[in-house]
Formats: structure tokens, sequence, C-alpha cells
């Protein structure tokens, strides 16, 4: 796998408990094909429509979600019922650790978001402008 930069969804919770530091793990239903290492842009999806910040993904984490949450239940901003409720028919579950959190000042997304996340192309117009306010410091 190699390191690329992603735009990622997250609820506007989830995103807020990431960017303050309180959620140490994104939690997803499918392997995520991108590295450790890369840098993850966080869409907070709706109500509030817009770029709030960046992490670093480190290790992706892959089990049953009843071992998944033995590691990531202090961690992953969610209760034991949300995290069931997410995870329902699921044979494994990962978590990505989130490292390295900053937030940038909000900024709309001027291209239809992903569902999950998708890789940031600098060749694309739309994707540019993303990267930069990402890499604005």
């Amino acid at each position: 796998m190699v390191n690329r930069d992603v735009l990622m969804s997250i609820r506007p919770q989830y995103a807020e408990a990431i960017l303050s530091g309180a959620k140490t793990f994104e939690l997803r239903r499918r392997r995520p094909s991108f590295a450790s290492g890369s840098r993850v842009v966080v869409y907070s999806s709706s109500p509030d429509r817009q770029l709030l910040g960046t992490f670093e993904a480190g290790v992706v984490h892959e089990a049953s979600p009843e071992s998944l949450w033995q590691l990531v239940s202090k961690k992953a901003g969610v209760t034991r019922d949300v995290f069931d409720a997410y995870f329902e028919g699921c044979e494994r579950g990962y978590a990505i650790e989130v490292n390295a959190p900053k937030r940038l000042e909000p900024k709309p997304l001027r291209f239809r978001p992903p569902q999950s996340y998708l890789y940031l192309r600098p060749g694309r117009r739309g994707h540019r402008t993303v990267l930069r306010w990402a890499a604005a410091t």
C-alpha cells in the first residue's frame, strides 16, 4: 500500500472528537486501502458539510467486532451499543489509528463528498484546492 492523501467523510460528532484528540480510532466496516502514514483530510458530513482538519493514519487493526471492541472501547468515542449496531452482521471490523490530529480553518467542499473516502489527486482541480488547504500550517 502507498501513502496517499485521502478525503474521509466522518459524522460531525466523531470528526470533532478526532480533532480534539478524544477519539484516537476511526472505525470502518471495510478495510481501507491506504497505508499508515497517509494524510487523512477530515470532511464533517451533514449537517456541517465542511472540511475541518487532518490526521495521519496509523496502523489499521482488523479483528472480529468482539476483539476490536476490546482494543478500542476507551478510544473510539462510541458506546458499546453504537459500536454493536455499526458492526452488526460483520465478521471483521477495522480501526484506523488516528495520529497527529490537526484542526484547520473550516472550509466548504466544492465537489460531491465521498460516502466513505476517496483518494485526492493533485491533477484534479477540486482536489488541488483541498490539498493546498490541508497543507496549511
